[in-house]
């Protein structure tokens, strides 16, 4: 069953409004469906999904990858000593093999569903967003947060959102889709999502940045339902 909260806080110049869906793993699709109406509702700027990184092959791949599509990407905190742990542990590692404890990519074009950025088991994943002008929403899925017993959170700008974990452990491989909708535009923003210990990893995918349209103000409205009026008024004395 998919469960949803909403929090608000104030955060720098903006106001933020986070909220999340929790999804199984196998309600992956509704999950998809839920992101895509989402995002039917704003002007994309960019998106990343991690599928033109190198992925980990036994050897070699990508960390911390920098300068994506939707901005830089770095490890912060303890770094992760965990079964799932590979290459350099200090570093989040771009993956794309369907790990067995429950993290995995979401893209349905790709097999196995393409890659997916993880924490490595790292305490936490900085997230840095800029140069794409004025952005004012973003909506990204978190996968496997606090399967293990952490607390798994998410700071915006200023202020903590306390996101999963704090009424137990969550099943594994469950999926998140984060949704966080600023009130004023800005064109620079740093989030973090993080467990309270190491060795609880996560991942992201499928990062969203856009801008949200901006509603008309009540006398445009007004404005404009009075124009119908009139243009419906003026049909009929044709029509009669």
């Amino acid at each position: 069953m998919a469960a949803a909260v909403t929090m608000s806080a104030g955060a720098f110049a903006a106001t933020v409004d986070l909220s999340t869906t929790r999804f199984d793993r196998s309600e992956i699709t509704a999950a998809r469906a839920a992101r895509a109406s989402y995002e039917a509702g704003f002007k994309l700027k960019a998106v990343e999904t991690f599928n033109d990184y190198k992925a980990w092959d036994g050897s070699s791949g990508t960390t911390n990858p920098q300068n994506t599509k939707v901005g830089s990407f770095t490890s912060f905190g303890a770094a992760g000593s965990g079964r799932s742990v590979v290459g350099d542990p200090s570093k989040l590692q771009v993956r794309g093999d369907d790990m067995p404890w429950g993290r995995y990519g979401t893209d349905a074009s790709l097999p196995l569903g393409g890659n997916w950025l993880d924490s490595n088991d790292n305490l936490g994943m900085r997230w840095e967003i800029s140069g794409l002008g004025k952005f004012d929403t973003l909506a990204f899925f978190v996968l496997d947060a606090a399967d293990v017993g952490g607390q798994f959170s998410i700071k915006v700008g200023d202020t903590l959102h306390s996101i999963a974990g704090t009424a137990g452990r969550l099943a594994n491989g469950n999926i998140h889709l984060v949704k966080i909708l600023l009130s004023e535009a800005v064109t620079s923003l740093t989030v973090e999502l993080m467990h309270d210990r190491t060795n609880d990893g996560f991942g992201i995918d499928g990062a969203a940045v856009g801008l949200a349209p901006v509603p008309l103000p009540p006398a445009a409205l007004l404005l404009g339902t009075a124009l119908l009026g009139l243009v419906g008024f003026g049909r009929r004395r044709t029509a009669a």
